[in-house]
């Protein structure tokens, strides 16, 4: 059995994490009989006590620290990324595996400083956005790899955006985009350059040979993408419904098997391409974006 701890009660993916492994979610058909929510905690003690009663959980935790030696695995949901990686430092140091939300950190030094930890220590990660999961987005990727034997002139995606809360302003939901983005385009722009206007925020990301245009959308808008290319054009409206149930799928098949889902570096780049966007949005200078090695 493994013993799970949620940090970041705020977020609803907390309660849905929890549901889903406790089994109390009666929309999810797949049934983890060795995993299960233990603990809960965070910054929200309010929101940490409607986990606890709702799911059955063993314990409150006053702090993320109380969880060591009492759990095998934590899921780090707090809203804000630029706690995610003081969260997670402790697992990784105690050597325990740990999913880390959307955005996995704010800054991408801080992320690549969390992943260095995380492979210095032999620790597996998986996280970040639950969007690059999705059966839309791995069509659309597979979509480019595949049906445009000449190359490709262009792309776009279009994604909600939330730039005025107090969850980290832009980075609070923009990982959602770069990491649909980034799934079908390639994680190796070289470079983008942004602007910021009343409905949200446009980048385009330069790539070796086209140009990937990023509309992060402030309000209620819908996720889509499209591929350009010699006489066909590819597009999809991207469905997140199952989004929840595929976080968890590979979740525990990292725990089961100790193999991540994604590298290090594919956890890590699209932080420093956030961090490249808003950069270049607050100072109209088109912006280099760094792939550091973890």
């Amino acid at each position: 059995m493994f013993r799970i701890g949620i940090i970041g009660s705020e977020n609803s993916h907390a309660m849905a994490f929890a549901k889903i492994f406790n089994g109390f979610d009666p929309n999810c058909e797949t049934k983890y009989d060795d995993i299960r929510v233990v603990a809960v905690g965070g910054h929200y003690p309010e929101a940490s006590q409607k986990v606890f009663d709702e799911c059955k959980l063993d314990f409150i935790a006053e702090k993320p620290e109380d969880m060591l030696g009492k759990v095998d695995a934590v899921m780090v949901t707090a809203r804000n990324g630029q706690f995610h990686p003081e969260f997670t430092r402790p697992f990784i140091e105690a050597g325990i595996p740990a999913f880390v939300d959307k955005p996995f950190a704010n800054c991408g030094d801080e992320a690549l400083a969390l992943a260095r930890l995380a492979k210095e220590k032999k620790v597996p990660l998986v996280g970040g956005s639950s969007t690059k999961l999705v059966y839309d987005v791995l069509m659309l990727r597979n979509a480019f790899r595949t049906q445009f034997p000449d190359g490709i002139c262009g792309g776009n995606v279009v994604a909600p955006v939330n730039m005025e809360n107090e969850w980290g302003g832009f980075y609070f939901y923009s990982a959602h985009l770069a990491e649909i983005s980034m799934t079908i385009f390639g994680y190796d722009p070289k470079s983008v350059i942004a602007w910021k206007g009343d409905k949200g925020v446009t980048a385009v990301a330069k790539y070796d040979g086209y140009c990937v245009s990023n509309h992060f959308a402030e309000g209620n808008y819908s996720y889509g993408a499209s591929i350009y290319g010699k006489g066909k054009t590819v597009s999809r409206d991207i469905e997140l419904s199952m989004c929840y149930q595929h976080e968890c799928q590979i979740f525990v098949d990292m725990l089961r098997t100790g193999k991540m889902a994604h590298s290090y570096e594919e956890l890590v780049w699209p932080v420093y391409y956030l961090n490249a966007i808003k950069k270049s949005y607050e100072t109209g200078v088109e912006q280099a974006v760094l792939r550091p090695e973890v």
